[in-house]
């Protein structure tokens, strides 16, 4: 990580002029060993680190514009390929009510062909 994603780590032992050290010393913890009942504990604190971008606590790394880009292509694909998949959902649909409508429209022609060659004086 670059200077310019996070300010530089706190790597060195707390100073007796610090809060948490005060604290420390009247609970009982002597300087140079460790916290916890057989002071095991580490002797340093953990390090902190200031950020100064806007990618997230858990983001470690930017990525490079290669890996972007094709993240944007495969996400463009995607949309393509559902779009693609809701238009020959609607055209067979359509295609459906046709053929329905066109074996209605057979049936209604058959019904009139049949009651004109039995009752052709009613037609």
């Amino acid at each position: 990580m670059g200077d310019d994603e996070l300010g530089s780590a706190c790597l060195t032992a707390i100073d007796s002029s610090n809060v948490g050290f005060k604290l420390l010393k009247k609970c009982g913890w002597k300087e140079g060993t460790g916290l916890g009942a057989s002071e095991q504990g580490m002797l340093e604190p953990i390090p902190t680190l200031v950020k100064k971008n806007k990618r997230g606590i858990g983001a470690d790394k930017t990525k490079k514009k290669v890996e972007v880009q094709k993240d944007l292509d495969a996400k463009m694909q995607n949309n393509h390929d559902m779009q693609s998949k809701k238009k020959n959902k609607q055209v067979s649909k359509r295609i459906r009510r046709m053929r329905e409508e066109e074996e209605r429209m057979k049936e209604k022609e058959f019904e009139r062909a049949f009651f004109r060659e039995f009752w052709p004086d009613n037609v």
